[in-house]
This record gives C-alpha cells, sequence and structure tokens, in this order.
C-alpha cells in the first residue's frame, strides 16, 4: 500500500511521512479561518501522495491554479490519478514528474502574477543530507557549503542540514518578490535555523508562525515538529510566535533576535549575564568507533571492548571516560568506562604507540578495519587511530562538565583521585582547570538560579542536542561573579551539598584570573 509510513528505505532515501488527509484539512482549515489566507495559486513542492493537493482544492475557492512537484514516479502517477477522479477543470491543476532541487521555477512563475496571492503548502522530506549521503542516495541537492561554513564546522556536525530546510530556504528565495504565504510540515530545528540564520539571508519576512505538533501521532515518527507559516516580504521581523497547533489562538512564547542576541525564549530571557565567557568551551573526544575505542575494566590488568573481548595491554594510553549519560550528580569522581587515548593533540604521530605500548598496538592493527573505515572525512589525512577533540585542556585534572543532550543544564565537577585525569565523549562539553578551587567555584556559578535560568531561555530544549558550545560561550562568567556575591556562592554550595573549604580570597583570585 502506498503511503503507510513504515519506515522503508524508500521512506528514509525520500523522508517520506506522507500527512495524513484529516490532518492536511485541519492545516488548511486554520490557514483559511485564522489567517484568512485564501490564495489565488498555489505550489506544493514535493506532493508525494497529493494530499495537500487535495485537501487545498477542498479548502480554498479562489484557486485559479495549483502547481505540484515530485520526483517519485510512483507518488506522480498515483497523485495524478486521484486528482483526476475529482472531475476538476482541465489545467488547473498542473503536476510536473521533476527533482525540486533543479526545478526551473519559471515554469511556474511565468502563469502567475506577483501581485495575486500564492500559498506554497506541503511536507518536504525529514531528512538530513549526511542521512541520504550514507545511503549513496541521488536525491541531494546539489553539494554546495549552503550554511557559508568554514574549517572543521563545515566538514563535522555543524555541516550537516536537513533537506527539508534546504527547500524552504530555495522556495523563500525563488518567491521572495511575490506576495506568497509559506506554510511547510516540518521538525522545529528547521524552523529554529530559518530564523536564527534570517540576517544571512536577501529575502524578508513580516510574518513567523510555529504551530507545534505531535509528530508520533501523526506520523509514527519520534522527534519535534511543527507547521512553520512565513509571510514573504514586507516589514522585517527576526522574532517567531510558537503556539501549540492543538490550542492555536494561546502563545507559548517567542523566540528570535533581540539586541543582536537569539533567545529561545524571550519572555524568560534577561541580558545580565549574556556575553562571551572568558574560558573556552571544548568538546570531548571524538573517535568513531566506540567497539573498539571504549573498554570497561574488567580485573586489575584485563579490559572487556565493546566487542565483548578480553584484553590484556598497556594501561599507558587508556583514560577513565565519562559519557553524556554518566553526568546526573554535581560532583564526580571515577567513570565505569575507560577509552584509548592515541594522541594527546590533533595529527600528533601514533607510531610511537608501537614502542611504547606494543600490545596495545597489535590490539589496534587487529581492529584496524573497522578503525580504517570510519567515514567521517576528518579521518582521511589523519594519522592512524587518530581521534579528534583532544588537546592540552584534555588533560586539565580538573573539568567543570555538561551533557550536551540533557534538558536539564546540570554542570558537574569532574576529577580523578588517580594519576590520570578523566576524558568526555563528544557528546559532552567542559572547561578545564589546574586549580581545583577554580573549578569548583565555576561549578557553582553555573549551577546558580541565575545561569540556569539564562541557558534555559537561549537554547532549545526540543533540539536534540540543546547545549552546544555556542551557548555555552555566551555565560559572561565575570558577569555572572558581579551578580553572585561569595555568601550567595557558599548558599549555593549548601543548597547542592557540595563540601568544601572556600574562602573569600578564593573568590576574589578566581576573579582576578577571569580579567587576566
Amino acid at each position: 500500500m502506498i503511503g503507510n509510513n513504515v519506515k522503508t528505505k524508500d521512506i528514509v532515501e525520500f523522508g517520506d511521512y506522507q500527512t495524513p488527509e484529516d490532518f492536511v484539512d485541519k492545516v488548511c482549515l486554520y490557514l483559511k479561518n485564522n489567517l484568512n489566507i485564501n490564495p489565488k495559486y498555489i505550489l506544493e513542492p514535493t506532493f508525494g501522495l497529493g494530499n495537500f493537493i487535495k485537501g487545498s482544492l477542498k479548502a480554498f475557492n479562489n484557486v485559479d491554479n495549483i502547481f505540484g512537484i515530485e520526483l517519485n514516479k510512483k507518488y506522480y502517477d498515483y497523485a495524478s490519478d486521484e486528482i483526476s477522479k475529482l472531475h476538476i477543470m482541465d489545467n488547473k491543476v498542473v503536476l510536473f514528474n521533476e527533482n525540486i532541487f533543479n526545478f526551473d521555477f519559471n515554469k511556474i512563475k511565468s502563469k502567475i502574477n506577483k501581485t495575486d496571492s500564492l500559498l506554497v503548502i506541503g511536507n518536504p522530506p525529514w531528512v538530513t543530507n549526511s542521512e541520504l549521503t550514507s545511503m549513496d542516495s541521488s536525491n541531494l541537492p546539489i553539494k554546495e557549503n549552503f550554511k557559508g561554513l568554514s574549517g572543521l564546522d563545515a566538514i563535522t556536525g555543524k555541516g550537516n542540514f536537513d533537506i527539508a530546510e534546504y527547500i524552504i530556504l530555495q522556495l523563500l528565495n525563488e518567491f521572495k518578490d511575490y506576495n506568497c504565504y509559506i506554510a511547510m510540515l516540518c521538525k522545529n530545528i528547521v524552523a529554529k535555523n530559518i530564523v536564527r540564520d534570517l540576517e544571512k539571508y536577501d529575502f524578508t519576512l513580516s510574518e513567523i508562525k510555529m504551530l507545534c505538533f505531535n509528530a508520533n501521532d501523526v506520523f509514527n515518527v519520534s522527534c519535534e515538529a511543527c507547521l512553520l507559516i512565513m509571510k514573504v516580504g514586507g516589514k522585517e521581523r527576526l522574532i517567531c510566535d510558537v503556539y501549540d497547533f492543538n490550542k492555536p489562538t494561546k502563545k507559548i512564547r517567542m523566540f528570535g533576535w533581540t539586541g543582536g542576541n537569539f533567545i529561545s525564549d524571550l519572555g524568560n530571557y534577561s541580558q545580565d549575564i549574556d556575553g562571551l565567557c572568558q574560558l573556552e568551551w571544548r568538546q570531548g573526544i571524538k573517535h568513531d568507533c566506540s567497539k573498539v575505542m571504549e573498554l570497561t575494566h574488567s580485573s586489575k590488568n584485563e579490559f572487556t571492548n565493546g566487542l565483548k573481548e578480553k584484553l590484556h595491554v598497556e594501561d599507558d594510553y587508556i583514560y577513565p571516560l565519562l559519557k553524556s549519560s554518566d553526568i546526573k550528580k554535581y560532583i564526580i569522581k571515577d567513570t565505569r568506562k575507560y577509552v584509548i587515548v592515541t594522541q594527546r593533540k590533533v595529527r600528533e604521530e601514533t607510531d610511537s604507540i608501537k614502542d611504547k605500548s606494543p600490545l596495545l598496538w597489535n590490539y589496534l592493527q587487529e581492529h584496524s578495519q573497522l578503525l580504517d573505515n570510519r567515514k567521517s572525512s576528518i579521518y582521511k589525512k589523519a594519522p592512524r587511530f587518530a581521534i579528534f577533540g583532544v588537546g592540552d585542556y584534555s588533560f586539565k585534572p580538573y573539568k567543570v562538565a555538561i551533557s550536551g543532550f540533557y534538558k536539564t543544564p546540570l554542570f558537574a565537577l569532574v576529577y580523578n583521585t588517580i594519576e590520570k585525569p578523566i576524558m568526555l565523549d563528544d557528546t559532552c562539553y567542559f572547561l578545564g582547570f589546574d586549580n581545583y578551587n577554580h573549578a569548583l567555584i565555576t561549578t557553582l556559578l553555573l549551577n546558580s538560579k541565575i545561569v540556569q535560568n539564562f541557558i534555559k531561555s537561549i537554547a532549545f530544549l526540543d533540539s536534540k542536542r540543546p547545549y552546544t558550545k555556542d551557548i555555552l560561550m555566551r555565560i559572561d562568567l565575570l558577569k555572572v561573579v558581579e551578580n553572585i556575591s561569595f555568601k550567595d556562592l557558599i548558599s549555593i554550595a549548601d543548597n547542592l551539598k557540595i563540601e568544601h573549604n572556600l574562602i573569600n580570597d578564593d573568590y576574589i583570585d578566581f576573579s582576578n584570573s577571569l580579567r587576566n
């Protein structure tokens, strides 16, 4: 059966979650009744089974033409047959069996006037470019760094993007001079990214709304999703109003730009500590091969890897490891995992492992196929068995760490009672310290109410990774110190039940270290 939303390869490849007809009807009626949208022209850019085309024909009574674009020939044929059964006027619906990524929009623009009302509506693919690349899919946009990223950002996580985001931006650019509304079902992260980057683009939006809905109920997929509505042109607006789809008249929050800062919850935002952190937040170690590189300690001289193999190797390059799921308390002194740290800095040679730890070198050689086949391009020109996210900061004895994944921003003081420092994986962020008191004070400050409220107001909690380096670097620690007295600091320690021997001179010394 076509369109049952079971996750076949085709559905994953085309990001293909067909919109149920009853939900289409709700979307169209909201646009008509709540926003008074009654378009003369409609475009569905990736029409699939054509449900939005059929729904639009039912809901809107002023339509001259509906245009649709669809790459999948099976869907194109199915939708064509279904629409033909409606016995509507010849040529009122014009369908193109073409690829949206290289479609010539002049085929549509030549048939409409810029001043006539146009509605672009639909449900573009819910899949990322990285997911498609891993499948060797041909259903990809033109290979380009369309977000303008540079360096490592462009080839690691930040270079990944949702295909829906690419398509929506393509449509905004194509119809920036038209009397146009764009209404798209998409993941919340897509809406956030578009608003965040608005100042980079040469189109303007005068209205932006998000209506959040339960994607599991509608599409049987677990993610945060919304109906994103944008009015193209007019007086520029850089703020998005957020509603619940089922309660569309009650505003939940607003997010967007104010005073040069991007905020996730404008109603709860305070700029008192917004700025630039005096210390640099770092990401943990990236190795992309946990089955080989991450170990558990079986006994004094024995480790076990993720393949359930027993290892008897030297421990010179083996360090205790914390993962995101381990950061659950304010003070952490031990770990359940260990990690092989093959380098002390990026691009350092690894051949010396052979002489210093021959048993470990043999182990890496035995698993070289898994290590050599790591897909990320960062490993291509790196030394064999290389890792990333490593430097002098990784070997600091004291760290203040946070999981990038958890909704509640808990900052933990991490240190070991043995000689080797604790490492963190690449889903964590941390500050490194040589001074215990400085690390402890930082932990207390970051878990204070003022910081907790601030970070929640600028982070997007519905993102897969709410807390990133960009978010954390906005915590100006000097401004935090100015807002928290030493007496307040001690109260925080007492409330968190953290033992300490801090005196006021320690706090002054910490403050001076930030200034220097």
